[in-house]
């Protein structure tokens, strides 16, 4: 039989996830190498007939860059007037979400134009997975931008966003991007998502990346799904069917395509979880 990982090369519609630790280097600063490799495998994939969506933090984290710069011009401003200027501010991170978002996107959309593509934004929250009408909005959007070509970047509107719990569960509420992420597979009723991740997450942090793969796979919407360390060319290997993180595949087996399947060990980062849901995970 033929390893199901082979088959993810069938995917027609792949979600690819990023979180913040991606998009910046431990110093803080944009990891604009790792940020463009990543637009660069997309675009590649996206060639290939592939349909992606992108759904990636960020805007925080840029937004304090932001504010803080704002901060130390107008501090500038105060200490020649005689005033006192505080050193180690916190900022509301709503308002960091609202400063770093543009910037987030223009970034995006400066990478994406190198290889002729275009990008949208969408901004979603967990109280729009509870309306159906707006469900289907989401839905209906993301299926035209797809259908002519154009790459959809989501992220959690986090200025409005009223979380209060994390995704559990039978609920539609989102905790986090990985949450988000999953919810937008489903609905989408993608082939593959794809959650990449980095070394500096916590346990916690990839226990949130596993849960929401599980969910995503133990609803039946969504095929395969799959974990894995940021590394140079890590989503070409992983839909070429190279043995690359994690894989976890629906509950009733049914692989992409037409090919069989074949499980494997599960790979042992992800085995206490594992047994405690009714997903199937393989290590690709």
């Amino acid at each position: 039989m033929r390893e199901f990982g082979r088959d993810l090369r069938r995917a027609r519609t792949i979600l690819i996830k990023i979180g913040t630790e991606i998009v910046h280097s431990p110093e803080g600063l944009l990891a604009m190498g790792q940020i463009g490799n990543i637009v660069e495998q997309i675009a590649i994939l996206h060639m290939r007939g592939h349909n992606i969506i992108l759904v990636s933090s960020g805007s925080i984290t840029i937004g304090k860059m932001v504010l803080r710069r704002q901060y130390l011009l107008s501090g500038s401003m105060q200490s020649h007037l005689g005033g006192q200027v505080e050193d180690n501010v916190e900022f509301y991170e709503k308002a960091c979400a609202a400063a770093g978002q543009s910037g987030l996107q223009s970034l995006y959309e400066m990478l994406f134009s190198q290889y002729h593509l275009n990008c949208s934004q969408i901004l979603a929250s967990d109280a729009d997975f509870r309306e159906p009408q707006v469900r289907e909005n989401l839905k209906k959007t993301l299926g035209t931008l797809l259908d002519v070509g154009i790459i959809p970047v989501i992220n959690e509107n986090d200025v409005i966003t009223r979380r209060t719990a994390p995704l559990l569960s039978g609920e539609k509420m989102a905790w986090d991007n990985d949450s988000l992420a999953s919810l937008f597979a489903q609905e989408m009723q993608v082939d593959l998502m794809v959650i990449i991740t980095d070394s500096r997450v916590s346990s916690m942090g990839q226990n949130d990346k596993v849960h929401s793969c599980i969910r995503a796979v133990d609803s039946g919407a969504v095929r395969a799904a799959v974990v894995a360390k940021a590394e140079p060319g890590v989503l070409l290997r992983i839909v070429n069917g190279e043995r690359v993180g994690a894989l976890f595949i629906s509950p009733d087996g049914k692989p992409i395509g037409d090919a069989t399947t074949e499980e494997e060990h599960i790979d042992p980062l992800y085995t206490g979880i594992a047994k405690r849901s009714r997903g199937r995970l393989s290590k690709l």
